[in-house]
């Protein structure tokens, strides 16, 4: 299918706040700059039985699942990060069961 465009105009870039297709997006993007991982694009390879136009698209599919996983790994330090520094008091806070103790 082709997509019908004026005369000499472009396909305009269109944002999306859908996380899987930025996701595809951002390893377009790679792809497009020459960012290759070389370990991912031989599980593709094979994958595709060492078909090139197949391999792409395994690629962009394993790159994408190797971004989300990332993500997610970062989220889960980042939550934690947060959970261990509200475990630790600071010096001069003290919460209301302290003041009870003290009476």
């Amino acid at each position: 299918m082709r997509l019908k465009i004026g005369r000499n105009q472009p396909p305009k870039a269109v944002m999306t706040n859908r996380p899987s297709e930025l996701i595809n997006a951002m390893v377009l993007r790679e792809m497009q700059d020459g960012v290759i991982r070389d370990g991912l694009w031989a599980q593709a390879l094979v994958e595709a039985n060492h078909d090139k136009n197949k391999a792409k698209s395994i690629y962009i599919r394993l790159r994408a699942e190797s971004m989300q996983a990332d993500t997610k790994m970062l989220l889960v330090r980042q939550i934690q990060q947060a959970m261990k520094s509200d475990e630790v008091k600071r010096k001069d806070f003290v919460s209301a069961a302290d003041i009870k103790k003290s009476r």
